[in-house]
């Protein structure tokens, strides 16, 4: 393992480390919060004597992950990597089947089989916005005037329902792009077989990826049904008032 190898890994684990840290110090300091609020509802908890309390054991790690950035930066240490093409499987199936004449069948196959691990994914991830919208739609969950309770509620009922659909897409990602690769594999053979037979394959422009597309449609209509369903339910009249009262009692504005 090189130098430039070992730095970037010990800068990457330092700043994966650093977000943790300050993740749950920013948890510590809510719940500490919550506790005293409970106890005594008027009372200051949120001080800057506290959050440094909170920020002082990560102090070190944040130093150590500056000192290493800026060796890196004096060492010129960068990935060499970072410019070089994402490998992408299907622009890589799409190359080496267009140089075949005719597939054969396990190229048949494997292509048969991407096109049932897209509707399965899809299929699944459809199924698991179901009672989300289920749950949005019912404005009854809504109607809570403590916007604590209501986000731990909509955490509870969503996010477990939303990693459930990301991850039938992820696992379906992951087997589509294996057998494309076995496609692509396939059609290498394929194409050895039929240059070494004397056929000639017509010359293919291969489709652009269109997964990139429907990812972003999917995001753009769940986000604008997600926007609907906030108004409707009066989601959207609870966060201002919620942020009317933060400009007004937190920060003094007006």
């Amino acid at each position: 393992m090189t130098r430039n190898r070992i730095l970037l890994l010990l800068q990457s684990a330092l700043c994966i480390l650093l977000v943790v840290m300050l993740a749950a110090a920013v948890i510590g300091i809510y719940r500490t919060g919550v506790a005293e609020k409970q106890e005594n509802p008027l009372a200051w908890v949120y001080t800057r004597e506290k959050v440094g309390a909170a920020l002082k054991p990560i102090a070190p790690v944040f130093l150590l992950a500056a000192a290493v950035t800026i060796v890196c930066s004096a060492l010129g240490v960068r990935d060499n990597n970072r410019d070089k093409p994402v490998k992408d499987a299907e622009l890589t199936r799409d190359l080496m089947a267009g140089r075949v004449a005719e597939p054969d069948e396990i190229m048949k196959r494997e292509r048969a089989l991407q096109r049932k691990l897209g509707t399965a994914g899809w299929g699944g991830f459809c199924v698991c916005l179901f009672p989300i919208a289920l749950y949005m739609t019912n404005g009854a969950h809504f109607l809570n005037g403590d916007l604590e309770e209501m986000i731990k509620s909509l955490a509870a009922h969503v996010l477990p329902w939303t990693a459930l659909a990301l991850a039938c897409l992820a696992v379906s990602a992951v087997l589509q792009g294996r057998s494309m690769q076995r496609e692509a594999d396939a059609a290498s053979a394929r194409f050895r077989e039929e240059k070494a037979a004397g056929v000639k394959a017509p010359v293919k422009t291969p489709a652009q990826p269109k997964n990139q597309t429907a990812v972003r449609l999917v995001i753009l209509a769940v986000a604008v049904i997600f926007i609907i369903i906030g108004i409707q339910n009066g989601s959207m009249t609870a966060v201002v008032n919620k942020a009317i009262r933060i400009c007004t009692e937190c920060v003094g504005l007006g």
